[in-house]
């Protein structure tokens, strides 16, 4: 539904976008709920999606999950509710644990929230610095606006081509592919390149006080900006006590 071109006001027939005789979509007589670029960029996050993990839901249910990694073997870690743990009660909610069924050593474990809390302190400071030494830069563009330019350009003078008979149809068959191919590539990498830019320029709607309240989606989203893991390295034998020396962040 999200990657119907409808919704950025593209007239499609049988889910293909239809193109008028200069080789251009069709746009409807109805108010779009998206620009193309925000289509585009909706498009390119469900495409990487599907290829990350094809037939597979992505829902997360804790904030690490994915991220940390156990210190000794590097293997991902669970996060594993206490089945002990009771509304009012002083004990953790949940742990992130390296286990032996993921193909871990199953020697690390922690605390889920105590990490938790620490790693979204040291993300927010981080984002925070980010944001004021990139507020007052101007927005980049798409640099290979001019190449989609050329690519359409040359695919409308293939279609202005054939209607004046300078070239067959079967001429067209052939150079069509390599074209359309091309032009589809790019449009892709705008899109990938638009859903970065958005992401970039709405960090500040996420370092606020409202980071917890945000779905925990969007919270990974936002580690994984500044994060490509989290490393929790074994405490030791009767060692309770949190110590943040122990997790360490790996930084992008």
């Amino acid at each position: 539904m999200l990657t119907n071109p409808r919704l950025c006001g593209y007239r499609t027939y049988h889910g293909e976008i239809l193109l008028d005789d200069e080789g251009q979509p069709v746009i409807g007589d109805w108010e779009p709920i998206n620009t193309v670029e925000e289509w585009e960029a909706v498009c390119a996050v469900v495409a990487e999606r599907k290829r990350k993990v094809p037939g597979r839901s992505v829902a997360r249910k804790y904030l690490l999950s994915g991220i940390a990694r156990c210190g000794l073997c590097h293997a991902k870690l669970r996060g594993q509710v206490n089945r002990r743990w009771k509304p009012g009660s002083s004990g953790a909610r949940f742990s992130y644990q390296c286990s032996v069924v993921n193909g871990g050593c199953g020697k690390v474990g922690r605390v889920g929230e105590a990490v938790d809390e620490f790693i979204i302190s040291l993300v927010l400071a981080e984002q925070r610095q980010r944001a004021a030494s990139t507020a007052a830069e101007a927005v980049e563009t798409w640099p290979k606006a001019s190449e989609l330019a050329e690519v359409e350009a040359d695919l409308a003078e293939l279609t202005q081509a054939v209607r004046a008979k300078k070239i067959t149809v079967s001429t067209l068959l052939q150079l069509l592919p390599d074209l359309e191919r091309r032009r589809d590539e790019l449009k892709l990498e705008r899109g990938r390149f638009t859903k970065g830019r958005q992401e970039l320029e709405s960090l500040s709607a996420g370092i606020g006080d409202d980071f917890r309240a945000l779905p925990i989606e969007r919270q990974q989203a936002l580690i994984l900006h500044s994060l490509s893991a989290v490393l929790i390295h074994p405490a030791g034998r009767g060692n309770r006590k949190f110590d943040p020396n122990l997790i360490e962040p790996v930084w992008r």
